[in-house]
């Protein structure tokens, strides 16, 4: 057949038809291969065969899930042309094969539905908080019929590959049968836990008995009844599963990898007044929803758990295991996902609780776990460490008695055989990355997306990936995806790519890419926010850990649903910045943003993750407002993190030239005398207070073993200059004269301050010359202001953008000065002093993004002239105002150790001379 295809291609024009009629029925990938060249007949197209009689639309989507279904929904009603193809049966995606026993989802159902349309939400009715697997599964189908989605969908197809046309800018699309659909787009929606997972253990097909595994549960009721049951996997299927099959077989065997965290979730009916309150209040759940951190209408405590006594931590905890919520533990304080310490007061809650539930203090031991908690997914259940009560129930931990081979009969470990009727493997997915790597997708060059991520993932956005025009990915690997309530995750994508696709036909742009530069500023963005917390520490599928050879890489975007909704929102109305555009004229338009993007490469990936939240916050630039109204809103506390314990945190009033003046003092633990920093914080001498600079004092005196005291100076505009250097100074006296009552050696002081704290430090540093005293052993200056000035290159680059901008420098000297003529002075300038020498060694921080960065430089450079000793550290990726950022920012965290290791060597050296 294949060779008189290739002879009819020769015949004359009339034969075209018979031709066609041919090919539907026998084409064959093999057959594809061959039949690429043109018609040579005069007056034919010199379009390739395949091309001219595949079925071609505007939109292929893979997949017919939550994803795939209202993916179509929005094509379809936006006028595009589409088919969705899917592997199964019937639809559902993930919850039409994850039909294990006990399958239920672990985000309350009345948050767990689309919520596009108020006529499906007033329609269907959840019957408990927490869904089981066919009551989800009815409803994907209600939607399905309700939206007429069925007649665009072709089910039992499996997509074998998918190839992008360089030439004619479009998708082919291989199905199983070796058939070719062309497409303009391409969109897998393929979900992200739909690639499982099955070891590779040595005789697994010499197996006898059954063999399932959670993620591919055949529809007819499996019958456990007086049957052996091994269970490998204690994960989310695995702890779900677990209870339920226990109750019927007659011995069930859980082989245990690792032991998890999991809280009951107190499952129960819904009662009529929960669904009419969620229905009549859901447009304000749902903007909750959408600006949350994962999805639901909830978030976490402001406070730290070290801020609160075991006491009332374990009744916070108690209380949170009592409502059975997926988020409820992790939400009770903030630093939990943060801190080591923090995080290990819940984990300990929980020990405790699995230690009270399982009789047999053996195996309540192997069932504790030792990682991070909520490094993981957290894992709700229902009885599943009363399971352990049962007698037909037994734990082995394979991390002392690992497998070494499943046999015809059973399973064995390093320890003893185990006969076994069914074999159940609760191991999860290749996630994320696995489903999309399944699709045989090949991009740009003939490279294979498999190649492209062999090393690492590489997506923007997690929507799409350079080298492939056109694709989208919906929940996509560095997307927030598995780290969310999964459909608020799905509509976010799918509504920005209808807009991005509504876009591009607005604009006559034929083909849209991700840059290369702009996903790799992606990839470090995703990575530096996961390192600001502790979920890249612990080995989980989070990481691809469960997956032998997969890059370890921490998969998801972890800065939460809401604020990366603002960040794609921003993108687009950026003209889609970071993204190539190929117009119908063939003219590519790099969507740079100027020179912006390419600056931005060197921005570190945290800081500009802080920008972006910054900016999405919206509200009137600082400079427009009244100072009040200034003070109230910088309230930059939540990228300090969480306060670090400190020996003795003392607040008092001390005597200034214009009244009391209030200082905070950070002692350490012991006896006395300890050197000391006196500091000033930053803020323009406008804004700021002691609680601005909590965090970062709080961690200087740890690390450096001495006293910090605070000082909260005059502010400007009420007290202009000199009153803030004249409360400066005298904090400082007063340091050196009342040391003995403070436990401070007179002899190490040394004065410090960021910004326009800077600026007083190095005031100080020149009144204790000029007026002889008090010693001063260091200056510490980070990011110092030191000129009333604007006209440096640092003004010019950074501008606006960058947090601090010249609008706002101009507004807090404005504010601060007199006069101009007080601009002039050099002690609000320290840079235009005529002798800097004889002062103290000065130890100086900049920012590469700073207006400030070169009058500090500058500084540092006029410090050396005159003879005195300077370290200079600049922080190239830095913005202004970092060190105030250790929770958000680890470079911050960096640079304030670095103080600490400098104060401390000054501190001993002045001791040892």
């Amino acid at each position: 057949m294949l060779q008189l295809l290739k002879s009819l291609t020769l015949f004359a024009i009339g034969l075209q038809l018979a031709l066609y009629d041919l090919l539907q029925v026998y084409e064959s990938s093999i057959y594809r291969k061959v039949i690429t060249f043109s018609y040579i007949t005069r007056g034919q197209s010199t379009m390739p065969f395949a091309e001219q009689h595949s079925k071609k639309y505007d939109a292929i989507v893979i997949g017919a899930g939550f994803s795939g279904l209202y993916m179509l929904y929005r094509l379809r009603e936006a006028g595009f042309s589409v088919q969705v193809y899917e592997a199964a049966p019937d639809i559902g995606g993930t919850w039409y094969f994850n039909r294990y026993p006990g399958a239920r989802c672990d985000i309350e159902s009345i948050y767990y539905n689309y919520t596009f349309s108020e006529e499906l939400l007033n329609e269907w009715e959840w019957s408990s908080k927490y869904a089981e697997q066919h009551e989800i599964l009815n409803y994907i189908n209600f939607v399905a019929d309700k939206l007429d989605l069925r007649k665009d969908i072709q089910l039992q197809t499996r997509v074998t590959s998918a190839e992008y046309n360089e030439e004619n800018q479009k998708w082919e699309i291989e199905l199983e049968n070796g058939s070719i659909v062309i497409a303009t787009y391409f969109i897998p929606a393929v979900g992200v836990l739909s690639a499982s997972n099955i070891p590779n253990i040595k005789g697994i097909d010499q197996f006898k008995g059954a063999l399932y595994h959670t993620g591919e549960w055949p529809h007819e009721k499996v019958d456990f009844k007086g049957k052996r049951v091994g269970v490998i996997g204690t994960g989310s299927s695995g702890i779900q599963a677990i209870p339920v099959i226990a109750q019927e077989a007659g011995h069930l065997t859980v082989f245990q990898r690792t032991p998890q965290y999991s809280s009951p979730a107190h499952n129960h009916p819904l009662d009529s007044e929960t669904i009419h309150k969620t229905k009549e209040n859901f447009n304000e759940i749902r903007e909750t929803m959408y600006t949350s951190m994962h999805g639901v209408p909830s978030s976490a405590s402001t406070r730290a758990a070290v801020q609160d006594t075991p006491e009332e931590r374990e009744r916070i905890y108690e209380k949170a295991w009592q409502e059975g919520g997926l988020f409820s533990l992790l939400y009770t304080y903030s630093d939990i996902a943060f801190s080591p310490e923090a995080n290990e007061t819940v984990a300990q809650f929980i020990r405790s609780k699995i230690n009270k539930t399982v009789h047999d203090p053996e195996t309540a031991k192997k069932l504790m776990p030792n990682f991070y908690y909520g490094t993981k997914r957290p894992i709700l259940n229902t009885d599943y460490f009363e399971t352990y009560n049962r007698e037909n129930v037994s734990l082995i931990d394979l991390r002392t008695a690992p497998i070494e081979e499943i046999t015809p009969s059973g399973l064995r470990t390093s320890d003893l055989a185990y006969d076994l009727d069914i074999l159940v493997f609760a191991t999860g997915f290749d996630a994320l990355t696995g489903p999309l790597l399944k699709l045989n997708i090949q991009g740009k060059n003939g490279v294979t997306l498999n190649e492209k991520w062999a090393d690492g993932t590489q997506t923007y956005l997690g929507i799409a990936t350079s080298g492939f025009p056109n694709m989208f990915m919906i929940t996509g690997p560095q997307s927030p995806s598995v780290l969310s309530n999964m459909i608020v995750s799905i509509e976010q994508h799918v509504d920005w790519i209808i807009d991005c696709l509504a876009y591009l036909k607005e604009h006559e742009v034929e083909a849209i890419e991700a840059n290369a530069e702009a996903e790799q500023m992606w990839a470090k963005q995703c990575k530096a926010i996961a390192d600001m917390t502790l979920l890249s520490k612990t080995d989980s599928w989070y990481m691809g850990a469960n997956i032998e050879g997969k890059p370890r890489e921490f998969l998801a975007f972890a800065g939460g649903v809401g604020p990366y909704r603002q960040i794609c929102d921003q993108v687009a109305s950026k003209g889609y910045e970071g993204f190539t555009l190929l117009s119908a004229s063939q003219q590519t338009e790099d969507r740079k943003g100027d020179k912006t993007m390419s600056r931005n490469a060197n921005l570190d990936p945290q800081a500009r993750f802080v920008l972006e939240q910054l900016e999405a916050l919206g509200g009137p630039p600082m400079e427009t407002l009244p100072p009040e109204e200034a003070r109230a809103g910088a309230n930059f506390s939540p990228l300090a993190g969480p306060p670090e314990k400190v020996g003795h945190v003392t607040n008092k009033t001390i005597t200034g030239p214009g009244g009391e003046i209030p200082v905070r003092i950070y002692s350490p633990e012991g006896e006395g005398p300890f050197p000391a920093l006196v500091y000033y914080h930053g803020g323009g001498w406008v804004i700021g207070d002691l609680e601005t600079v909590d965090v970062p004092c709080r961690r200087i005196a740890n690390q450096t073993n001495c006293i910090v005291v605070s000082v909260d100076y005059r502010l400007a505009p009420e007290h202009k200059f000199p009153a803030a250097i004249e409360d400066a100074y005298a904090a400082a006296k007063w340091v050196a004269n009342d040391a003995d009552s403070i436990q401070v050696d007179p002899n190490r002081i040394a004065v410090g301050g960021d910004s326009a704290g800077g600026n007083l430090a190095t005031v100080v540093a020149m009144m204790a010359r000029d007026k002889s005293g008090p010693a001063i052993v260091r200056q510490i200056l980070l990011y110092p202001v030191t000129n009333h000035t604007f006209d440096t290159n640092s003004y010019e680059e950074n501008d606006d953008g960058y947090f601090l901008t010249t609008a706002m420098m101009k507004w807090f000297w404005n504010h601060y000065l007199r006069d101009e003529k007080d601009g002039e002075n050099p002690y609000a300038s320290p840079l235009l002093a005529d002798d800097l020498s004889g002062l103290p060694p000065a130890f100086v921080i900049t920012a590469g993004f700073d207006p400030l960065r070169d009058e500090g430089e500058a500084y540092a450079e006029r410090l050396k002239a005159a003879g005195v000793p300077v370290e200079k550290t600049r922080y190239d990726s830095m913005i202004h105002g970092f060190c105030w950022m250790p929770g958000a920012i680890e470079q911050g965290k960096n640079a304030l150790d670095h103080v600490a290791s400098t104060l401390k060597r000054t501190f001993d050296f002045v001791e040892t001379t």
